[in-house]
């Protein structure tokens, strides 16, 4: 059980920054991202262009990836992918589809909120091979 709290927390800290770094790859990619984003800490206005947004929502998703499949790797049971997929897509339902929602372009929110459980399902079922059985040995 211990264990299992363990994977939740380190899946739940983990989250941000892995979005954030991944999120930095795109001042390679793009220059003028980094001024956007810079916009956006500074200021609080979204002036992402459609792909640099679009591009944000991929990093959200990929980042809830890596977190379900640590979570559940290090939790070692499959309800704590669960568990970690309902808080963040809680959260981010509050903050994209009702605190926010005007901050944002529709299909930002939508593409943030309505990713996050499914993402961090996926990122859970490809730590399942890594975890050992729990089912007793049948006998020969």
């Amino acid at each position: 059980m211990i264990r299992a709290i363990v994977g939740f927390v380190v899946g739940a800290v983990v989250w941000t920054p892995a979005f954030f770094t991944l999120a930095r790859l795109g001042f390679f990619i793009w220059p003028d991202y980094e001024t956007h984003a810079r916009v956006w800490f500074e200021q609080g206005i979204f002036s992402f262009p459609s792909p640099m947004a679009a591009y944000n929502v991929v990093c959200w998703a990929l980042a809830e990836v890596l977190v379900g499949w640590l979570a559940v790797f290090i939790g070692r049971r499959r309800e704590v992918g669960w568990a970690l997929a309902a808080v963040i897509a809680l959260y981010l339902s509050a903050v994209h589809l009702v605190l926010y929602w005007p901050n944002f372009p529709w299909w930002y929110n939508l593409g943030v909120a309505l990713l996050a459980a499914p993402a961090v399902l996926l990122g859970a079922r490809l730590a399942r091979p890594a975890i050992p059985s729990s089912a007793p040995a049948a006998a020969h």
